[in-house]
C-alpha cells in the first residue's frame, strides 16, 4: 500500500492552517491540509436529522474509500471474535486495508482481547459500513486496537467501546497506536485506563505521535492512576492534535495524588480545532484540553468544563489564537484568574470568553494571559487578569444551555437582545458557523461561534456519532 501522507512529519503553523479550514469547510478545496480537522453529535435518533445539517470536511487523501492499487485488502465477512472471516483473522493477513463495509451486523464483541495489528503493517484503514453504525465492544477484557505500526493507524466509520487497560505500563483505554492515528466519522467511548505503578496516558486514546480527529466522538472515557500522573482522559497526544467537527465530552483524569491533568484532551505538540465543541471533561487541572505547544481554535465552543483546582477550561502553554469560539460556563475551584482560559500568548478575534467562574467564591475569573497582554478585536470577554483591547464588551453575552441549536455538535445560543449580536467580525471569512449557518447573517457577524437568526445550508454527506 502507497503510505498515506504523515501528518506527523508536517511542521505544524497554526495561523495560515486556518485557510485551509475556510476552504475545507466551504467545500473549495478537495486537498485542505490535513491540519484542520474533527466532528460529532449526540443521540442516536439525532443522526438522520442532522446527516445533512453542513459540508463534511474534505478529508486528506489518506482517507479516501478507495485504496491504491498497490493496497492489499481483507474482507471481513462476519462478527465473530474469532475463526475465518472474522475482524481477527482479516487483521492476522498482515492486509493493510480492513474492509468491513459489507457487514449487516452491529456488533463485533471481543471475547479474547485487543485486535492486535503487527508491527509490519506500517500504515492500516480499517473502514466500517456506512449505512449503519458498526460497534466494536471491547467487554472490558482489554484494549479494542492496538497498532504496533510506525505510520498511521486509520478508522472510518466505526465505534469503539468498553476498552480497559488495567496493567502494564503503556496507556490507552481503548486504542494504542505507536505511530500516529486518524478517526473519521468514528467513535471511542467508555474506555478506562488505570494502572497502579506507572503513569497513565490516555484513557481513550494513546498515539505516540499525532491523531486527527474528523467528524468524531470521544466521551466517557477515564484515566486513573495512584501515586503517579494521569494525562488526556479523552486522548494522550505526543505530538500534534488536529480536530474539526468533533465532540470530546465527559472525559475524565484522576489520581489519589491529584496529579491529573487534561480532562478531555492533553497534547504536548500544538493543537487545531475547528467547528467542535469540548464540554463537561473534568480533571485536578487543566478539565478540558491541556495543550503544551502552540493551539488555535476557530469556530468552537469549550462549556462546562471543570478543574478541582485550575484551568478549567483551556490551558496552553504556548500562545493561543482564538477565533469566532465560545468559551463558557467551566469552573475551577482557584480563585484566581484562567478558569475559562489560561495561555502565555492570546489572539483573540470574534470571540466569547465568559461566565467561566470559581467555585471558591463564584466571581467570574475568565481569562489568564500569563506575563502578557491579549491581542486581537471585536471581542466580548467579561473577567481578565491584564487590559484587554479597547473594543472589547465586557457585558454579560446572554447565552442559552449548550444544546442542540442544529448542526452535530451542542452550541450556545445567543439570546436576544445579547450585546454579541451583531458586534462581531469574520477576519478569515469563514463561510459558516460552528453548525455550518451562514457565518453572516445581518450586517455583522455576532460574537462567538453561534451566528443568530440564521437558517441551515444543507448538504447530502454528513453524518454523526453519538
Amino acid at each position: 500500500m502507497t503510505a498515506p501522507a504523515s501528518i506527523a512529519s508536517r511542521a505544524f503553523d497554526p495561523r495560515p492552517a486556518v485557510a485551509g479550514l475556510m476552504m475545507a469547510w466551504a467545500g473549495t478545496s478537495a486537498e485542505a491540509d490535513p491540519l484542520d480537522s474533527m466532528l460529532a453529535g449526540d443521540a442516536a435518533d439525532r443522526r438522520a436529522a442532522t446527516r445533512s445539517a453542513m459540508p463534511r470536511f474534505r478529508p486528506p487523501e489518506a482517507l479516501a474509500r478507495a485504496p491504491s492499487q498497490s493496497a492489499t485488502t481483507a474482507s471481513v465477512t462476519n462478527c465473530n471474535n474469532t475463526g475465518a472471516g472474522s475482524l481477527r483473522a482479516a487483521v492476522a493477513t498482515h492486509a493493510d486495508v480492513i474492509d468491513m463495509t459489507a457487514l449487516a451486523c452491529s456488533t463485533i464483541s471481543l471475547s479474547t482481547g485487543a485486535i492486535i495489528i503487527d508491527h509490519d503493517v506500517p500504515n492500516v484503514v480499517l473502514y466500517g459500513p456506512t449505512d449503519h453504525r458498526l460497534t466494536i465492544d471491547g467487554n472490558h477484557l482489554g484494549r479494542v486496537l492496538v497498532h504496533n505500526g510506525e505510520g498511521t493507524l486509520t478508522l472510518d466509520h466505526l465505534t469503539l467501546t468498553n476498552g480497559s487497560y488495567l496493567s502494564g505500563y503503556y496507556g490507552g483505554g481503548c486504542i494504542y497506536a505507536f505511530g500516529s492515528a486518524v478517526l473519521q466519522d468514528s467513535t471511542v467511548s467508555n474506555c478506562t485506563l488505570s494502572l497502579e505503578n506507572y503513569v497513565a496516558n490516555g484513557g481513550g486514546i494513546l498515539v505516540k505521535h499525532d491523531l486527527t480527529l474528523n467528524s468524531s466522538v470521544l466521551s466517557g472515557n477515564q484515566a486513573l492512576g495512584n501515586d503517579k500522573k494521569t494525562h488526556g482522559g479523552g486522548a494522550f497526544v505526543p505530538g500534534n492534535l488536529v480536530v474539526n467537527g468533533s465532540w470530546i465530552r465527559d472525559n475524565s483524569t484522576f489520581t489519589v495524588n491529584n496529579s491529573a491533568s487534561g480532562g478531555g484532551l492533553y497534547v504536548k505538540g500544538s493543537a487545531q480545532v475547528y467547528a467542535s465543541t469540548i464540554s463537561g471533561n473534568m480533571a485536578r487541572s487543566s478539565g478540558g484540553i491541556d495543550v503544551l505547544g502552540n493551539a488555535t481554535f476557530s469556530n468552537s465552543t469549550i462549556s462546562g468544563n471543570s478543574a478541582a483546582t485550575s484551568h478549567g477550561g483551556i490551558n496552553v502553554l504556548g500562545s493561543l489564537v482564538l477565533d469566532n469560539s465560545t468559551v463558557a460556563f467551566n469552573t475551577h475551584e482557584s480563585i484566581e484568574f484562567g478558569a475559562g482560559v489560561r495561555a502565555f500568548g492570546v489572539l483573540a478575534h470574534s470571540s466569547i470568553v465568559a461566565n467561566n467562574t470559581s467555585t471558591e467564591n463564584g466571581h467570574n475569573v475568565d481569562l489568564l494571559c500569563s506575563s502578557c497582554f491579549p491581542s486581537g478585536s471585536k471581542n466580548l470577554i467579561t473577567a481578565s487578569n491584564s487590559d484587554l483591547p479597547l473594543d472589547t464588551i465586557a457585558a454579560d453575552p446572554l447565552l442559552g444551555p449548550l444544546a442542540d441549536n442544529g448542526g452535530p455538535t451542542h452550541t450556545h445560543a445567543l439570546l436576544p437582545g445579547s450585546p454579541a449580536i451583531e458586534a462581531g467580525s469574520n477576519i478569515h471569512g469563514f463561510p459558516f458557523d460552528q453548525r455550518g449557518h451562514a457565518r453572516v447573517f445581518g450586517f455583522a457577524p455576532d460574537i462567538g461561534a453561534f451566528e443568530s437568526g440564521t437558517d441551515p445550508i444543507f448538504a447530502d454527506d454528513f453524518e454523526i456519532h453519538p
